[in-house]
């Protein structure tokens, strides 16, 4: 029969007892690489909804612009610009789609409605466009 001396000192002869410094390290190492990866992906998702953000902005500027052509703003050959108070910048063209020849009395006449908005993402300058068709008058040519 072993004693109760016996028995613990056979256990830590063992080499069974805990862990040792090199696999602390290793641990540690590995801890703090999946953490540097966590947190790279949060910030970059943070950046990136940043951006989303500010693009969802400039359509809806965009769309908001155009929704105004007709109803606001006549349609008529035209350029126009604007800047809102939230850094965008934008750009209304109205002309004509394919302009018609001298001798065709229509009343009416397809236009090409163009919006561009721009704004700055950091140093980088950024741009969306929409375009679209509307039937408007005729435009008339003066002397």
């Amino acid at each position: 029969m072993t004693s109760i001396g016996t028995a613990m000192t056979s256990a830590v002869d063992d080499g069974e007892a805990g862990f040792t410094l090199v696999e602390v390290i290793v641990a540690l190492a590995m801890l703090s690489l999946g953490l540097t990866l966590v947190m790279s992906l949060f910030s970059t998702g943070l950046l990136r909804t940043g951006m989303a953000e500010r693009l969802a902005g400039a359509v809806s500027l965009a769309q908001s612009v155009l929704a105004q052509v007709g109803p606001v703003i006549p349609l008529r050959t035209e350029a126009r610009a604007g800047t809102e108070a939230n850094g965008y910048q934008w750009r209304l063209t109205m002309q004509p789609y394919r302009p018609v020849q001298g001798g065709d009395v229509r009343t009416v006449e397809l236009y090409q409605v163009s919006v561009q908005v721009g704004w700055l993402e950091g140093q980088d300058p950024r741009s969306f466009a929409l375009s679209t068709l509307r039937l408007g008058p005729r435009a008339t040519k003066s002397p």
